[in-house]
């Protein structure tokens, strides 16, 4: 509390030297347990009675009980949801077989692509074990490697690699120890070498190359998510480098309608032509939006002759800079930035579960 009445001090010092008639907002913490600055002068409702906001602050911070059940994401989001990427991956599954592989794998990979600022995340999949040999463990499989940036609360994919082949562990009661791995070469030999090491098997071999796009990105999710649950981080999806953001099944109504408009806000400046322009916005309304809520929303922008997601003809810097996202319960997600006006655009997002995603039906 003593560093939010420092703060309203200092405002309201710079409100005398400068006779400015507003002020410009101040970033909150997400899930903040008591009233910002901003929230004190705004309940104020000009800089002219911003002297009397100390008063309030007591109030507020008793008002603010329901607020801090409300999750709240903004502009700094991208900044306070950081990570230190020398932590690596650490398996918190119950298999003894892939935690010493993904223990190895991740001891490669920072061989590999070391030094690069992100984080490499093991996906093995696994597609044959043969345990005759408790001396010699043969695990078959596709070992992909992926490298993380956090942006926000996506990560963007940095480097990778997919290293076909098999590791050999050594069994001992429940536990096992790592021997070595043999790995396809890369180029023209990459099927032969394979068909070696999986000892001429060819059914195998093919089921080696192919078992990542049959299993698509559920283990991928699978490991990124047991990433972010150990280290308590907030990550609501992955993005390839020009592909869209695969969202998980389990981001919170605040980040959805935060990740919404921070992509919708991101391809509306990078009108590079028209035609690619509009059919980038069309899928990314398809894949947030209800159909019904996209025919609504395209008929008021017809009407007005402004994108009505935006409730603006442009995104700027500040619009950008000012986004949050405050989930509201009850499945409404209040959007709020600034578009140069007097007061901020707001927008209430309606969101509900269809099937096994969640859509906006709803847009006001």
């Amino acid at each position: 509390m003593r560093k939010y009445l420092s703060m309203i001090y200092f405002i309201i010092v710079c409100v005398v030297l400068t006779s400015c008639s507003m002020v410009d907002s101040m970033p909150e913490n997400i899930n903040s347990s008591e009233a910002s600055p901003l929230e004190v002068l705004e309940a104020a409702g000009s800089i002219d009675t911003a002297t009397g906001a100390l008063d309030q602050v007591s109030e507020a911070s008793k008002e603010s009980d329901a607020d801090n059940n409300a999750e709240r994401v903004n502009h700094m989001t991208e900044r306070e949801f950081s990570f230190d990427a020398s932590k690596d991956f650490k398996y918190t599954g119950n298999d003894k077989i892939l935690e010493v592989i993904t223990s190895q794998m991740v001891t490669e990979a920072n061989k590999y692509f070391g030094g690069q600022g992100a984080v490499e995340i093991p996906t093995p999949y696994v597609v044959k074990i043969d345990d005759t040999d408790v001396s010699d463990v043969k695990v078959y499989g596709n070992f992909y490697i992926y490298g993380y940036e956090l942006y926000g609360t996506i990560f963007h994919m940095k480097n990778g690699g997919a290293f076909p082949g098999c590791y050999h562990l050594k069994k001992d009661g429940d536990e096992y120890t790592y021997i070595r791995h043999e790995i396809a070469e890369d180029g023209s030999n990459n099927y032969e070498s394979l068909l070696k090491i999986c000892g001429g098997d060819e059914e195998l071999t093919k089921a080696v190359f192919n078992v990542a796009n049959e299993e698509d990105d559920a283990t991928r999710i699978k490991y990124v998510k047991m990433y972010r649950d150990a280290n308590n981080l907030r990550i609501s999806g992955i993005k390839d480098y020009g592909w869209p953001v695969i969202l998980f099944d389990d981001i919170s109504n605040a980040v959805f309608g935060y990740n919404f408009y921070r992509a919708y806000f991101d391809e509306f400046r990078q009108e590079d032509s028209l035609n690619d322009f509009v059919e980038r916005l069309e899928n990314l309304k398809k894949k947030y939006m209800t159909s019904e809520c996209i025919a609504d929303v395209d008929k008021r922008t017809e009407e007005v002759g402004a994108d009505m997601v935006i409730n603006a003809q442009d995104v700027t810097d500040e619009m950008l800079d000012t986004l949050e996202a405050t989930d509201l319960g009850q499945g409404i997600v209040l959007i709020s930035y600034e578009a140069g006006r007097e007061e901020p655009t707001k927008i209430e997002l309606t969101l509900k579960k269809m099937g096994g995603a969640v859509k906006i039906v709803s847009m006001k």
